[in-house]
């Protein structure tokens, strides 16, 4: 299964309003999932063709979409096929449109108009917010052309970018470019695209990007250090010796240390994901912001502000034969305190800094809370109909779905106990299925009529109201089933994609139920490799932490993309969150 490249652009607009001439047109064909440091110097270059003396109106567009195949800063070999009024008027930053085929049809209807059809599968604002046609959508429009010294030349160019998926494949590479939540605790990834480029092309752009603000979608959810005016020093950001020195204008070694401790934090982790860059310095007026060496975002306080929250070796939480039980290294072990006790608990959930769970009855009607600690006892916290999908955020909130609820049925537990309200405008009237709240708290993960999607979550300062806003649909339209956060790199720490136990159909015609990886930036969604046999019907997951099934009552756990091993009898796989 495969959704095609929905691809984004979030930083076009930055590279041409910068005229970023030194950047070249093609760069680096670089892994996605982890880059070694020699990838970079291997690169397709790819040099589009100015228009030749005596091309026809048709011939003509065709070389102008073809020059818009390969990233240039200001693609100026693309205005060469434009009227000089056209060529200083049209901006390429203003959207990405993606295609599927290798060229759209082009037809000369008079002498000087040329219709152009084409498939269009997605777009891309300037900013990078991704709209996703569930359905092909089949566009026809016309360019006017006119003579230039005796040549034919385009005078009406639609704004924007048009680019085949396969070209935006070799051209664009997805980047995670981090802010923070609200409260400046943990950063979260902002999924944007950026040019496949040589020598410190990259790390310029990705310091702008940071500068520059998160994208539209993300930002209501999210804050930054740096203010609306920040920008570069200089042009550049230059790495030597595995060190990206960031120069930021005199003004930021205003910031207090709080917030210039922020800047790095967000600089470094965005930058430090480059195969080329070990350790980030930020300068102000040639001073650093933080006095002492270049960090890494492995060194504290840096580390900190981790966005993928837990630790390596992170034990799997699960519903045993006699109650709840962790899983370390393959062995279930009954947890300490009554939920060890809870006997045919429908689920379970544990809180980030693993000193409570939460699980509902086996009927479905209550969530109970008790410490992981003998002594303790259970209570009740939530009363209800039709009780699943507990989830723990990492301000305390504690998530849950009532199905048998009026409306979408989200019923979010502040954690002094009292219920918080509830708003999401885009679910009136319609059930959700399952959640899956991100590590950072900002965003939630839903399955709504069959179909996954991920929204932002906005909250009062005091927890009393949790706006849900933007949702936006996330993978294939097939049924999902379950959903769980993941990250789309084993060695990175970043909640940037979503797993989703989809509904597919086997060779012998049969429905099961198989994880996939979807990403937030739109690209393909890709199997993560299905049981040999059973049929999947609970996912758990985490940035970092392998993935587990759950099906016919026994836990599996993935150790490659098509090994899974037994891990033995027990329900509801979570991880702490």
């Amino acid at each position: 299964m495969r959704s095609r490249a929905l691809l984004v652009v979030a930083v076009l607009a930055a590279a041409v309003v910068a005229g970023c001439s030194e950047i070249p047109t093609s760069g680096p064909v670089l892994d996605a999932g982890g880059a070694k440091p020699d990838d970079q110097s291997r690169y397709v270059e790819v040099i589009e063709a100015p228009p030749r003396p005596g091309m026809t109106p048709v011939q003509i567009v065709d070389g102008f979409i073809d020059a818009m195949a390969s990233y240039q800063p200001g693609y100026e070999t693309a205005r060469e096929y434009l009227t000089e009024e056209a060529a200083a008027e049209w901006d390429p930053s203003a959207k990405v449109t993606v295609f599927y085929e290798a060229r759209p049809a082009a037809e000369a209807i008079n002498p000087s108009t040329v219709q152009v059809r084409t498939t269009v599968h997605g777009e891309v604002g300037a900013d990078g917010a991704f709209t996703e046609f569930r359905e092909a959508e089949s566009r026809t429009f016309d360019l006017q052309l006119e003579q230039v010294d005796g040549e034919w030349r385009i005078a009406n160019p639609a704004p924007g970018i048009q680019i085949s998926d396969f070209s935006f494949d070799r051209e664009y590479q997805a980047r995670n470019v981090y802010f923070f939540d609200p409260g400046f605790e943990v950063l979260v990834p902002d999924v944007v695209y950026l040019p496949r480029t040589a020598n410190d092309a990259t790390a310029t752009l990705l310091a702008r990007k940071v500068l520059s603000g998160p994208s539209e979608w993300l930002a209501p959810a999210v804050a930054t250090a740096f203010r609306p005016d920040a920008e570069l020093a200089l042009d550049a950001v230059p790495v030597d010796n595995g060190v990206a020195t960031v120069a930021l204008s005199p003004d930021a070694a205003l910031a207090d240390t709080e917030d210039r401790e922020r800047m790095v934090a967000q600089l470094a982790w965005t930058l430090g994901v480059l195969p080329e860059v070990e350790r980030v310095e930020v300068l102000a007026s040639n001073l650093p912001l933080i006095q002492g060496d270049p960090l890494s975002p492995n060194d504290p306080p840096l580390s900190s502000y981790d966005p993928g929250v837990l630790a390596a070796g992170t034990p799997l939480y699960a519903i045993g034969e006699s109650g709840v039980v962790s899983v370390t290294d393959g062995e279930l072990s009954p947890v300490p305190g009554p939920l060890g006790e809870q006997a045919g608990a429908r689920e379970v959930a544990v809180s980030l800094d693993v000193d409570r769970g939460a699980v509902i009855s086996a009927d479905g009607t209550t969530l109970s809370v008790a410490a992981l600690r003998d002594g303790e006892t259970l209570e009740p916290l939530v009363h209800g109909g039709d009780l699943s999908s507990p989830a723990w955020d990492r301000t305390g909130l504690l998530w849950a779905v009532d199905h048998d609820a009026q409306g979408h049925g989200i019923v979010v537990t502040r954690a002094d106990g009292q219920p918080a309200t509830v708003v999401a405008p885009e679910l009136a009237g319609i059930d959700v299925t399952r959640l899956a709240v991100s590590p950072d708290g900002v965003r939630v993960a839903l399955i709504v009529g069959g179909q996954a999607m991920v929204g932002n979550v906005i909250r009062s300062d005091d927890d009393a109201t949790v706006r849900i806003e933007q949702l936006k649909p996330i993978g294939p339209a097939d049924v999902a089933h379950d959903v769980a956060w993941s990250t789309s790199s084993p060695s990175w720490s970043a909640a940037d994609t979503v797993i989703v136990l989809l509904e597919t159909e086997t060779n012998a015609g049969e429905t099961t139920a198989e994880p996939y990886y979807a990403a937030l930036s739109g690209q393909e969604t890709l199997p993560r490799g299905g049981l040999p046999a059973g049929d999947a019907v609970r996912v758990g997951a985490a940035a970092g932490l392998p993935v587990v099934l759950e099906s016919d009552g026994v836990l599996y756990v993935q150790r490659s993309s098509n090994a899974w091993t037994e891990i033995g009898p027990a329900s509801s796989p979570a991880y702490p969150g």
